[in-house]
């Protein structure tokens, strides 16, 4: 489920099982950041599990992350494979989280280095919410799902309208 807020994009990608929840993202409309000689898109990769509120601005998302709710992440940043940027973090412009590490805060500093189990969690923990959402689909729809309960009343009445 992705629900993204914004005007025009240059380029997204979303990868395989990313969950992304009212999130964010901004992109310029030209090429103005490749004076800065930064790319103008955003690009999330796979098993990457995005909070709600959040704001990514041109930034790139590696395989198998984390980002917390209400985080911020700014034009030309960068989150390496098996890395946690904790809830309410903002990630400056050009900055990198390297693989493996935890970071927090405003602005986000390295906290720790992750342990084996804790970057094994990481697509376990997408794949797990990816398969809870998809149990909360219908109450998404962009219709009303009513007429699916009413159905099921008159089955089990007996009735036949």
């Amino acid at each position: 489920m992705c629900t993204s807020r914004g005007l025009e994009f240059s380029y997204r990608f979303v990868g395989f099982v990313s969950l992304l929840i009212d999130l964010q993202m901004s992109c310029p409309r030209s090429n103005s950041l490749y004076i800065a000689w930064l790319p103008a898109e955003t690009s999330i990769e796979r098993f990457v599990t995005i909070g709600a509120y959040c704001s990514l601005r041109s930034c790139t998302i590696e395989p198998e992350c984390i980002i917390g709710q209400h985080s911020i992440l700014m034009e030309g940043s960068m989150v390496e494979t098996h890395a946690i940027l904790e809830a309410g973090s903002v990630l400056p412009p050009g900055r990198r989280i390297p693989t493996g590490e935890l970071w927090a805060g405003n602005p986000a500093r390295f906290v720790r280095t992750l342990t084996h189990e804790e970057t094994l969690e990481i697509p376990k923990l997408a794949v797990a919410i990816n398969d809870l959402s998809k149990s909360h689909f219908s109450e998404f729809l962009p219709y009303s799902t009513v007429y699916l309960e009413v159905e099921k009343f008159k089955k089990s009445l007996g009735i036949t309208i």
